[in-house]
């Protein structure tokens, strides 16, 4: 949901003003000061705004003086709006026990809607956004561009010559960066492979590593192993070119549908930002399960506090373009490997990242899982 829907609904509430003489709002913080700026609420006879907070009273705010609420005369009051998200029960029942307020309430929010409003994607914004809430993966790709969109593949292309050439040090989902960023919870686990093998060779599978984007971010940082295979498992067409124009003694590409399972084993499987893209996730983490890697690390994966299937849009700065995304539950996503394995880091994903629902928020992770000693 966009924050211009849901400002309409409020404002829809706020109709119920009309015509009321004097009301007055509980909560002088943040979400009313967002209050009088997206919405309609100024236009009505608002008369004081209240707050339980003893340390507000007799301060201003947006020209009202802040009154304690027990000091109201509540006999005069037409209406009341409750402007604090997630204490609307508390409220009412110091209204209507304590207070002995009869009169209207207004709530704008429930206990499964209770994200406040203002933290939703705004449509006017152009930047990543995670929208819908559907049924499963395929009602939400019906909807959406889809992956073999020809402007993400000739954006990264572009962004990763320019890398190749010297033109810039590393790229993310086609954005290029000019100055030197490892990503250490990476680093830290291939090289602790390194030394568990001894000096021997380390080989990393990269799932839907695009074309080979953690191994120009961070190959300056791992210059030193020389024994390293950093193999990048996708989709065709990113597949074939990088076999034809990037590959060296170290970088390897291989397809996706590639049984990369007979290929000897991997002792690190790294998946950045690829797992929610794959409708057949579980499919693959049977098969990561089956090759029994030393590590598995899953960094930039969404999770919830629930399964939520949207419809992620990419802003045209990048490339114009949609595509479906499973947000995990966060539980699951603890749980993948729970038994072969400990999970051993749980952290902020390298790349920071929330998201806000009208019922909940997603955030991106970083899990690590090292395979348990028999």
């Amino acid at each position: 949901m966009f924050l211009q829907e849901r400002v309409q609904e409020i404002n829809d509430q706020l109709k119920k003003l009309q015509g009321a003489a004097n009301v007055v709002v509980w909560g002088a913080a943040v979400h009313t000061a967002k209050l009088f700026e997206k919405t309609g609420l100024l236009s009505y006879n608002i008369k004081a705004v209240l707050d339980i907070d003893e340390r507000k009273w007799g301060d201003y705010f947006f020209g009202w003086i802040i009154e304690n609420p027990r000091e109201t005369d509540w006999k005069k009051i037409d209406a009341v709006i409750i402007s604090v998200p997630n204490r609307e029960t508390v409220i009412i029942e110091m209204l209507r026990n304590e207070l002995q307020y009869e009169g209207e309430i207004i709530t704008l929010y429930t206990e499964e809607r209770s994200i406040p409003f203002y933290l939703l994607f705004d449509e006017r914004i152009s930047e990543v956004r995670y929208l819908g809430d559907y049924q499963n993966w395929e009602s939400a790709a019906c909807e959406c561009a889809g992956y073999d969109d020809s402007a993400i593949i000739s954006k990264v292309i572009d962004s990763i010559g320019k890398v190749k050439r010297g033109d810039a040090v590393w790229e993310r989902d086609s954005f290029l960066f000019y100055q030197e960023k490892y990503d250490y919870q990476i680093c830290a686990a291939i090289l602790r492979c390194a030394v568990k093998n001894r000096g021997g060779l380390v080989r990393v599978l990269d799932i839907g590593g695009s074309l080979g984007s953690s191994w120009f971010q961070n190959r300056k940082y791992l210059a030193d192993l020389v024994k390293l295979e950093y193999v990048v498992a996708e989709q065709d067409h990113f597949a074939e070119y990088g076999h034809e124009n990037l590959e060296d003694d170290t970088l390897k590409f291989i397809k996706s549908t590639d049984k990369w399972e007979h290929m000897g084993r991997f002792d690190i499987i790294l998946m950045s930002a690829s797992l929610q893209y794959i409708p057949q996730y579980k499919e693959i983490l049977m098969r990561i399960q089956k090759a029994q890697p030393n590590y598995v690390i899953l960094d930039r994966l969404l999770v919830s506090d629930r399964i939520r299937f949207c419809m992620e849009t990419v802003p045209e700065a990048l490339y114009l373009s949609s595509y479906p995304v499973v947000i995990f539950d966060r539980s699951e996503a603890e749980g993948f490997f729970e038994y072969d394995y400990k999970l051993i880091e749980n952290d902020i994903s390298s790349v920071p990242e929330e998201a806000y629902f009208p019922d909940g928020k997603a955030e991106s992770r970083l899990y690590v899982f090292e395979r348990a000693e028999k």
